[in-house]
């Protein structure tokens, strides 16, 4: 399966495409600029010499032409994005990522767009693309480092179950990473405003923790 990153170039989008691809997956690392992707695939190439990683550097359009996208803008160019790409994510599975947040004084607090979260915002915007969330709250730093053991669960969510099955296979394909079914689309506001809690978290204990859920046997 080929994977497209949109916005590939920012730390969450190049993180998530740099574990992709070490599970196996090629990945079109997606920007607004061919060349400035073309760096981001040549810097990543060389600090990860020796694992076999197969990534591409693409424009937007090109990630978007693969079998599954992921959406990792900033939340502002989120929908401006996916709004430009819509043919070419008609029918695919577009996983979500993105938070909106913002730095309030010296911490950091969530954003409630009008729908009351990207994802729902993005699902509006595409009527004919399957849209999911994941990978919300795993700290950049630590998922695009592969010399660091991930041990996280990930809160997948979609309307549709077939296409949360596919994103939570998808998830499971990370070593250390253990996807589950949050819900509809109606749970992205909970999933995408509880970030800026465990961004502050990690500021305050000086950590990269994550989330773990527990008791599912």
């Amino acid at each position: 399966m080929r994977v497209g990153v949109l916005g590939g170039t920012g730390p969450a989008g190049s993180a998530v495409a740099v574990r992709l691809a070490a599970s196996g997956l090629e990945v079109v690392v997606g920007s607004r600029s061919l060349e400035k992707a073309a760096g981001v695939v040549e810097e990543l190439a060389d600090r990860w010499t020796g694992r076999g990683l197969t990534l591409v550097p693409g424009d937007n359009g090109q990630a978007a032409s693969a079998d599954l996208v992921v959406l990792a803008t900033p939340w502002e160019g989120a929908l401006s994005t996916v709004a430009d790409l819509a043919a070419e994510l008609s029918g695919k599975i577009l996983v979500s990522m993105v938070n909106a947040m913002a730095r309030w004084g010296q911490h950091f607090v969530p954003l409630l767009p009008p729908t009351g979260s990207v994802a729902v915002a993005v699902a509006r915007a595409l009527p004919a693309t399957r849209v999911a969330g994941a990978f919300h709250h795993l700290p950049a730093r630590e998922l695009g480092d592969l010399g660091s053991n991930l041990e996280a669960d990930v809160m997948v969510f979609s309307d549709d179950r077939a296409t949360t099955d596919e994103v939570i296979s998808l998830v499971g394909r990370i070593p250390g990473l253990r996807g589950f079914d949050v819900g509809g689309l109606s749970s992205a506001m909970a999933v995408e405003a509880l970030t800026p809690a465990l961004v502050e978290l990690n500021r305050r204990y000086k950590a990269h923790a994550s989330l773990r859920i527990t008791g599912l046997g």
